[in-house]
């Protein structure tokens, strides 16, 4: 694959776990907070930003997901996902 997204409350994996199939990007979620690696030559390296989303600030819309969906429900929150991707 050429993302991973690992959401796991219960057990965390290490992101070197991802290492012998060499995925370019790997999202782990972790404590409320997504943490973004991207695999530079034999090691896996925290970003701020995905490379396959370069434009989009993943971590903000993550954060308002979140927000909309603790105040209203997911499918609002979706729905504003949807019409903010549409618009850029």
């Amino acid at each position: 694959p050429d993302l991973v997204l690992e959401i796991d409350v219960t057990s965390y994996s290490d992101v070197n776990d991802y290492l012998p199939y060499r995925v370019p990007e790997v999202w782990l979620w972790r404590k409320k907070r997504l943490f973004i690696y991207v695999l530079e030559g034999t090691e896996y390296c925290l970003k701020d930003d995905s490379k396959y989303f370069p434009d989009i600030n993943i971590h903000e819309v993550i954060n308002r997901g979140l927000e909309i969906t603790y105040q209203r429900n997911t499918s609002a929150a979706i729905r504003d996902l949807k019409a903010s991707l549409g618009s850029q």
